[in-house]
């Protein structure tokens, strides 16, 4: 490992001030299909009733990428973050209050407006100038690893709390947990990240600030809808292990708190290892693309897998088994999506716009996905509508394995060509 690679200690200091508060809202961002199980259990929604709730949540999340990106890209991060931790904390304490569904359906959208718009565009690039070039695949991995760290504190505490006490106590611990976790992250980026360890700025002249055109000129480059679809195809094992935790309960007899606490380590637990294992495989492969095509491999594997085993209580383990390592493959796309922005090829003044396009698409898509499941449970029952969702993403993530091979090619051309004729200046490589 190269000396210029190690990261030094004001820039731990920001990753571990800056994970808690993302631990936080991601949580809260996406608290509905995190619990999905343990959100039904409280409230007594039927299929039907969840499903409208996730479309609510992913649908206007993807309206607030789309704005949040651009936002990213003309103001402070720490506005963002400082409405962002504020309304997600006031909405985890409504939960708590157990509104009418009405209610839950706007809860769900500010959610999204909250978790998804004005914040995750804006910790993105901010973690993105916190090192080199070099440094970023474990930037990234590094920043989801102690995010994940953190939030599995709460696991076998809520787990605990949920056997003991039923569902609605663990839900509080839960919110309360992780509200308590954005409120200090809140704290010590402005008593210490603003004050002490400021991020590298970028100096740009005015016309390499980012301006409006750049958004035209992205939705003309072929390589953002690469960075769109290879995007949500590490997305989509997120909205699968979101289904999977009703089947651990309906189809393979787990208890609610069990089933909690899968959640809490399929997310939480393979994120601690494989985030910052991407980001040195990547480091090491030198192209994070190469990285893609690898977690494809393991989604195409996982999936069949779940599909070819029976569905009864005596598969419970291997089923638990499967549900990790297809939340691998989304553990190692989280930090490798933003590294292989970096190296996208797309221009450098606009990579908060590139983030917020890239996961628009993403919720778009996964709202339609959200939809179509949920009519295809009510129709065909929890075991053959789930199986139908599933054998649908074994062909995607076979599709996503061509177009990763596709993509690290036209990469790979592309650096053959730099050095050749030199890197250009203005994009990100």
């Amino acid at each position: 490992m190269g000396k210029s690679n190690r990261l030094s200690g004001s820039q731990w200091a920001m990753l571990i001030i800056e994970s808690l508060g993302w631990s936080g809202v991601m949580v809260m961002g996406y608290f509905i299909s995190s619990y999905y199980a343990l959100i039904q259990d409280v409230f007594q929604y039927d299929a039907n009733q969840i499903a409208s709730l996730l479309a609510l949540m992913t649908g206007a999340g993807a309206l607030c990428y789309l704005f949040g990106g651009v936002v990213a890209d003309l103001v402070k991060p720490k506005i963002n973050l400082t409405i962002s931790y504020l309304g997600l904390t006031v909405c985890g304490v409504l939960v708590l209050m157990r509104p009418a569904y009405g209610v839950m359906q706007v809860l769900s959208v500010l959610f999204s407006v909250f978790g998804l718009g004005t914040f995750t565009s804006a910790m993105l690039k901010y973690v993105a100038s916190m090192g080199s070039r070099e440094q970023m695949p474990r930037i990234y991995g590094y920043f989801y690893a102690l995010a994940a760290a953190e939030a599995l504190v709460i696991a076998p505490v809520s787990s605990a709390i949920i056997e003991r006490s039923g569902s609605y106590s663990g839900l509080c611990a839960i919110v309360i947990f992780f509200c308590a976790m954005m409120i200090v992250s809140l704290l010590f980026h402005f008593l210490i990240v603003e004050r002490k360890t400021q991020p590298v700025q970028d100096d740009k002249s005015e016309e390499d600030k980012f301006n409006f055109k750049v958004v035209l000129e992205l939705l003309r480059n072929p390589n953002m809808y690469f960075v769109i679809i290879i995007g949500w195809l590490t997305c989509l094992p997120y909205d699968l292990n979101t289904y999977v935790q009703p089947i651990l309960a309906s189809e393979f007899g787990a208890s609610q708190g069990l089933v909690a606490m899968v959640a809490a380590y399929a997310n939480n637990g393979t994120a601690l290892i494989m985030a910052p294992l991407a980001g040195i495989i990547a480091a090491k492969l030198g192209s994070t693309a190469k990285v893609m095509v690898l977690s494809m491999v393991l989604a195409i594997v996982s999936t069949g897998a779940l599909l070819l085993t029976p569905w009864s209580p005596s598969y419970l383990i291997l089923a638990v088994v499967i549900v990790l390592a297809l939340r691998c493959v989304f553990s190692v796309g989280k930090p490798a999506r933003n590294s292989m922005i970096g190296e996208s090829r797309l221009p450098k003044r606009a990579r908060g716009t590139v983030i917020g396009l890239m996961f628009a698409a993403n919720n778009l898509i996964s709202t339609a996905v959200t939809l179509l499941s949920g009519k295809l449970v009510t129709r065909y029952g929890v075991a053959e509508g789930y199986r139908f969702i599933y054998a649908g993403a074994l062909i995607l993530f076979v599709v996503g394995l061509g177009v990763s091979l596709i993509f690290t090619k036209r990469l790979k051309k592309a650096k053959e060509r730099d050095a050749i004729e030199g890197v250009p200046e203005d994009l990100m490589v």
